[in-house]
């Protein structure tokens, strides 16, 4: 029997690009046996990803997966053989797999403890209401650094699901959480509201339109994201099923308009507060370095304003500065002068990263390897596909289907300002420091 994984009337747009796998099953395969074509699929994904040098991105929706083709590509990727692509892996799409409890564990064994991993699909698959199932997602979901979660068009999941991962989630780093038409329902909605409201929440975009939270419930949401959220700038929950106690047609659309307004303007408000926070953080970056890190510094002990000032007036190297002469009071509400926007602890936060000498760049013979393996993920996206080097040691990644940390563009300095791939790392890089010194979301005075 002829297989292809690649059919010639399914091109995707990233095909050409060489840290891509697309899988587009031939239409032939869904009509033999499950267990055979799920075999069949994952040799071919394995295959291509041994030959691959660099794999940022799985594009594997509507492959014949199930849950043992899931297993396997999973037992492979957390394989010695399979290590390269878990760690360049940022995109993993799954969508419509047929992938339930026993796949869920693998994607769960994939995910715990994964520093790279950024974005996840799991659309379209039946996945499971078991609550210690979901408990263990939920777990590897909080030790990851995985920032967009799509679970969406499966109404078989409904409140359970929701009402067993919702209230679990601590990941500060999850930005995007799509659970469109999923069945939910107005049970689920003090499980949202507790959430959007509380310090776990970090999200910047969030979809459940589609669903049966009922205009009143969505007005609950609404309500919370206007007392408690300053992260969430885009909220999608339209769609909603008709209540009876809802009112009639003119009532209803009152009631919406103004929860639309409501909505609208917490969501710009919390865009703002993001671009002031982004730009004040990282100034006070710039300027604390400049007062506070001494050649001297204590490294990773410093972990207080009092202790900085204190390193830094007795600090050897030239002198202290005048501004370190001061009393810690007047540093302090000079420093608060020059990111207005953050809070006292926040600004804290800053202070002592910025004085932490081992904070800064590795130079020597890192950056030296590092070169070397810049070096050869230049020839590898020059020659397109190849077979994996062995002989050369491999450097774990952190970029999103974009550059490890080690890179640089290569582009001319005049071009530089238009390259999409280094606008997209240097979002990233400022993103996950500002998550770090969790100066990502407004904190209010008290």
């Amino acid at each position: 029997m002829h297989f292809r994984l690649l059919s010639p009337k399914g091109r995707h747009k990233d095909d050409q690009d060489p840290a891509t796998i697309y899988s587009a099953v031939n239409s032939t395969l869904h009509n033999i046996s499950a267990r055979l074509a799920s075999s069949l699929t994952v040799n071919a994904i394995i295959g291509a990803i041994r030959r691959r040098e660099v794999v940022h991105r799985l594009n594997l929706g509507d492959s014949c997966l199930g849950d043992v083709g899931c297993v396997r590509l999973f037992e492979f990727l957390n394989s010695p053989s399979g290590l390269h692509c878990r760690e360049s892996l940022t995109e993993l799409f799954l969508t419509k797999n047929d992938i339930g409890a026993r796949g869920l564990l693998a994607v769960v064994a994939f995910l715990r403890n994964n520093i790279v991993l950024r974005e996840l699909c799991l659309s379209g698959n039946p996945l499971t209401t078991d609550p210690e199932v979901i408990a263990e997602f939920a777990s590897a979901l909080n030790s990851s650094r995985l920032c967009t979660l799509q679970i969406l068009h499966n109404s078989s999941l409904g409140d359970p699901f929701v009402q067993a991962l919702v209230p679990r989630l601590t990941t500060p780093y999850l930005r995007q959480l799509d659970m469109s038409a999923i069945n939910m329902t107005r049970a689920v909605v003090p499980v949202l509201v507790d959430y959007v409201k509380s310090p776990r929440c970090r999200l910047e975009r969030l979809q459940c339109n589609a669903n049966s939270l009922t205009l009143g419930g969505a007005r609950m949401v609404v309500n919370a994201i206007e007392e408690g959220n300053y992260t969430l700038w885009k909220v999608n929950l339209d769609d909603l099923h008709i209540d009876e106690h809802d009112g009639d047609g003119e009532i209803r659309t009152i009631a919406w308009q103004e929860g639309w307004r409501v909505l609208s303007a917490a969501v710009q408000r919390n865009l703002d507060y993001k671009v002031q926070l982004r730009e004040q953080s990282l100034a006070l970056l710039r300027h604390c370095r400049a007062l506070f890190l001494r050649s001297g510094g204590m490294g990773g002990s410093v972990c207080s304003f009092a202790s900085v000032s204190c390193c830094n007036r007795n600090s050897r190297s030239a002198g202290p500065p005048p501004f370190s002469r001061l009393p810690v009071e007047i540093q302090q509400e000079i420093i608060s002068y020059l990111a207005p926007s953050l809070s006292h602890r926040q600004r804290m936060r800053i202070v002592c990263f910025a004085a932490d000498i081992t904070t800064l760049s590795q130079l020597g013979h890192k950056s030296d390897a590092a070169r070397g393996c810049k070096k050869n993920l230049e020839t590898f996206v020059r020659t397109g596909l190849g077979k994996r080097s062995t002989s050369q040691q491999r450097q774990p990644f952190e970029g999103t289907w974009r550059p490890p940390t080690w890179w640089e563009c290569r582009c001319p300095i005049e071009a530089q300002a238009n390259c999409c791939c280094l606008r997209r790392w240097r979002k990233e890089r400022r993103d996950m420091w500002l998550t770090q010194v969790a100066c990502d979301a407004y904190e209010p005075a008290h």
